[in-house]
């Protein structure tokens, strides 16, 4: 499988983005190839790996992966993250959270992060809200297109939070919170990851299910679902890359 590396080699016009993995199944994926098209400077660090956390003003941005563990449970760097989340927000720094990422970012600012009426694998339709016109400048977005999904646990909105996504199965499936960007699919993916989730976590998979897709239907024409769903992707890492120039 193809990684990204650590730190790309991108000139350093302004502070890095840093993007944090939680274990190593879970990488960046096409948000490197992303970044690294468009010369952006970004630093990974790995909870896993025991990486230090980097302080707020250091980052012009900060991007949360996802992990196969419940933000519910009482990891000490969970509550350190959220620390991170909020301390990001109160000085306006754009923060992205993906599946976990944005269940931390949900629980952060007083969200609820529950079991979801059914574990949620392969893809799903999502539809877009009415709420999300005066964002993207002006860029209409689809009102519904096919996701990505691995999760088995939701979140609520934060109060006062602006709803982008949802779904018939989970509900919510993406929010606005002050500079917080949150999401419960996986812009991320290639198809390599994928190969390696389906591979690692067979028995998810074995037999399809509401809400679970069999690897077979899982994998197939693979190449054009991401090529589809990547429409809405890089929407959103524009509009979110957009934020983070704007920090100091």
């Amino acid at each position: 499988m193809k990684r990204c590396s650590s730190i790309n080699t991108a000139p350093q016009t302004m502070k890095p983005l840093y993007i944090i993995s939680h274990v190593a199944c879970s990488q960046p994926g096409y948000l490197c190839e992303y970044l690294d098209q468009r010369n952006i400077h970004y630093v990974r660090i790995s909870i896993e790996s025991g990486d230090t956390l980097p302080q707020p003003d250091a980052v012009s941005g900060l991007v949360l992966l996802g992990a196969p563990i419940s933000v519910n449970s009482d990891q000490p760097w969970i509550e350190q993250e959220m620390a991170l989340i909020r301390n990001c927000a109160e000085k306006e720094i754009p923060v992205f959270g993906i599946c976990f990422g944005g269940q931390l970012i949900s629980k952060a600012f007083g969200g609820k992060v529950y079991p979801s009426p059914a574990m949620q694998i392969g893809w799903h339709p999502v539809s877009t809200t009415e709420q999300h016109h005066p964002l993207f400048n002006g860029t209409a977005l689809p009102a519904h297109f096919h996701a990505f999904e691995w999760h088995e646990e939701s979140f609520t909105l934060p109060s006062g939070a602006l709803p982008l996504f949802s779904d018939e199965i989970t509900g919510n499936q993406g929010f606005i919170y002050r500079s917080c960007l949150a999401v419960q699919f996986h812009p991320e993916v290639t198809p390599e990851i994928i190969q390696e989730w389906v591979a690692r976590y067979e028995a998810c998979v074995d037999k399809p299910a509401i809400g679970t897709q069999d690897h077979h239907e899982i994998l197939l024409d693979v190449e054009q679902k991401l090529t589809a769903m990547r429409k809405i992707t890089d929407l959103l890492f524009d509009w979110w890359i957009e934020q983070t120039r704007q920090v100091s």
